[in-house]
């Protein structure tokens, strides 16, 4: 999933003023509330709906009553100091603007959403929620919801802008609560679709996009790679890549086992350049693990990042895999029909298809990524 600069900036100052600290019970002192959301985005002012309509679902299950829409708007309008997450509110100036709805507090939601177009005609979106309550004490409590798009919390995905974005925000919102001593009866999980592998006959793809440099021999983050070095089983790296804006680094190593026997085996080691460390690995081949359908070896020929850091694929001497790396899963994984010692990976479109090629031994094979 792609980092935009502007949802970094959103997270940064959500987390440089949401201290995630509350003072006494945030449902039990609140009998009726607000709910005002205000966009931070173009993308975002198109699903307030869906964000205010979800926060009063859970606020109203944990036996709030809820400021009907209409005054609510009415609310956002007439006080204007709330777009300001950071605007310094008094206990006078509560009562003053909030004091005729009968309410206890307001939440004040400011909402960043952003999508993209992913493999397989899917569409790919993240949310951020930054919620601030404040109640007749004029004390602020605020929560951020975690960055979506990185390794163990994946963005959501939809057969229309519109479902992954909804699902996006809805899981921001549930998650943005929880911290805020709000229970969630039914935590909205993230939608996710697989994607697979599709043989196809032989044919010659579009021109293939372009693969980022590769990787120099002592470029240092090789050296946070987690490669086995011992007396009985050293590890060589076979392939290094990176994702076109750097920031993501895979590298392939091969295993060789050499006390009881020569063995062999590989994996797969993916590195954060900006947090500095390897972040997820993949065994391709375990050492001491021989299947009768495996025609080669478990050398890792080629590897490589598809348009993203989410999706990776590899080739080693036998078998084709593709993962996707923020859910930390095996996508699809498949046996070559016969041994290979050479290949290149390529990755093309053709109108609304992805197309993965293997070129190796001068025979090129062609397979489509499809949604499952």
């Amino acid at each position: 999933m792609k980092r935009h600069k502007s949802v970094i900036k959103f997270i940064a100052l959500s987390l440089f003023v949401s201290p995630f600290m509350f003072s006494g019970d945030l449902k039990a002192a609140t009998r009726k509330a607000a709910v005002v959301v205000y966009p931070q985005s173009s993308i975002a002012t198109k699903y307030v709906r869906i964000a205010q309509t979800r926060m009063e679902q859970v606020l109203t299950d944990n036996g709030m009553m809820i400021l009907d829409q209409k005054k609510a708007a009415e609310l956002k309008k007439g006080w204007k100091k709330l777009e300001d997450p950071g605007a310094l509110i008094t206990a006078e100036e509560f009562v003053k603007s909030a004091g005729k709805y009968d309410i206890d507090g307001v939440y004040r939601v400011y909402l960043n959403a952003d999508s993209t177009k992913g493999l397989a005609g899917i569409y790919i979106a993240t949310a951020l929620a930054d919620i601030r309550f404040i109640g007749e004490d004029a004390q602020i409590r605020s929560s951020a919801s975690p960055a979506m798009g990185v390794k163990g919390i994946p963005p959501s995905d939809g057969l229309t802008e519109s479902a992954a974005i909804s699902n996006a925000i809805q899981r921001a919102i549930d998650s943005t609560l929880q911290p805020m001593g709000i229970q969630v009866l039914d935590f909205t999980n993230p939608r996710l679709f697989n994607v697979a592998l599709k043989s196809l006959p032989p044919t010659d793809p579009p021109i293939p996009e372009k693969r980022p440099e590769p990787l120099s021999d002592d470029d240092p983050i090789i050296k946070l790679a987690n490669l086995k070095d011992s007396f009985a089983l050293s590890e060589e790296v076979t392939c290094a890549n990176r994702t076109p804006d750097d920031k993501m680094v895979v590298i392939g190593g091969y295993l060789r086992k050499t006390q009881g026997g020569r063995l062999y085996g590989s994996m797969i080691h993916v590195l954060d350049r900006e947090a500095n460390k390897e972040v997820i690995t993949f065994e391709t081949a375990p050492v001491a693990t021989r299947k009768a359908e495996e025609k080669g070896g478990a050398k890792i020929l080629d590897c490589m990042f598809i348009s993203n850091w989410r999706y990776l694929v590899a080739v080693t001497n036998s078998k084709l895999f593709l993962w996707d790396v923020e859910r930390g899963a095996v996508m699809n994984a498949l046996f070559l029909d016969e041994a290979i010692d050479k290949a290149k990976l390529e990755y093309s479109k053709s109108g609304d298809k992805d197309l993965l090629s293997v070129i190796g031994d001068g025979e090129r094979l062609v397979f489509q990524i499809t949604r499952e």
